[in-house]
């Protein structure tokens, strides 16, 4: 009788901790990472799949973060922002800060350098003269540039962007940077705003196919940074003081950046090392 009585007492033990085990495994939070259609940020196919520099960040981020659950969904900005709004947890590996978006989203520290906004061109407008400046292209171009919706290009290029905007100068779409890049090619359109790093992408995939120009902008900004990003609830604001614990430990190492400088062109490392060595790691 003893011997029912021990075992029956050793199997309900098993059976609690297993119950504990799962429970705990069903009461991880779950973190929805955006995948966007945003090269080279994320690049989804080819033989880059996995390598854009949205891409690692969120991996970097999921490796550590073992105590939550992971998903990630294709999803564009106006997409993301409506659900971290709407109060699920939601993050971004890599955006820029503007007070629209800081309503709805809490910002980790600065971490990103940002790359610089530049216009890409089928053609070298500036006919190596050095950067232009887009106010003034603005005004005399016949061409009414693209820029996408809910994008930000730094409060300067914002501010310029949103004159040309209400003159009709400049059209708003949801076009995706891979559209672009392909209305490019096929001539429908002459030029669009995007990060040096896409020209580089491109131009390294697509070579002895048509070559893209970067033109520099004059009202750039070296001094923006990248930020990740979750919604703006108590859940996503604990996510991003954990966030910013692993960016104080993991910010000098070499894994995290070679993640940094994943896309960079090569005559632009030294002055991101410095830049990032000043305003990251000394403060």
């Amino acid at each position: 009788m003893d011997y029912v009585l021990k075992s029956l007492i050793k199997a309900g033990v098993a059976l609690c901790i297993l119950a504990t085990s799962s429970f705990n495994l069903s009461a991880k939070e779950t973190i929805l990472w955006t995948l966007n259609d945003f090269i080279p940020f994320y690049i989804q196919e080819g033989p880059y799949k996995g390598q854009g520099i949205s891409d690692k960040l969120t991996a970097f981020f999921i490796k550590h973060l073992p105590h939550y659950q992971h998903k990630q969904s294709k999803m564009n900005f106006p997409r993301f922002f409506a659900l971290a709004k709407r109060g699920d947890l939601v993050c971004n590996p890599l955006l820029l800060k503007t007070t629209e978006r800081e309503k709805i989203l809490a910002y980790s520290q600065p971490f990103k350098p940002a790359y610089a906004h530049i216009m890409v061109s089928t053609h070298p407008v500036n006919n190596g003269n050095g950067p232009i400046s887009l106010r003034d292209f603005l005004k005399t171009d016949p061409h009414a540039m693209i820029v996408q919706t809910k994008r930000s290009y730094g409060p300067v290029l914002d501010e310029v962007i949103k004159e040309a905007v209400e003159a009709g100068r400049v059209k708003v779409e949801s076009f995706p940077t891979r559209q672009l890049l392909i209305m490019l090619e096929n001539n429908r359109i002459e030029h669009f705003i995007d990060i040096e790093n896409t020209t580089s992408y491109y131009n390294t995939l697509h070579r002895g196919t048509r070559k893209l120009y970067k033109i520099a902008l004059k009202e750039d900004r070296l001094d923006r940074f990248g930020y990740a990003v979750c919604s703006k609830t108590p859940a996503g604001q604990k996510l991003i003081s954990e966030i910013n614990d692993i960016l104080k430990r993991k910010g000098a190492s070499q894994e995290f950046r070679d993640i940094l400088e994943s896309w960079m062109a090569t005559e632009n490392l030294m002055r991101f090392r410095e830049f990032y060595y000043r305003e990251i790691l000394k403060k």
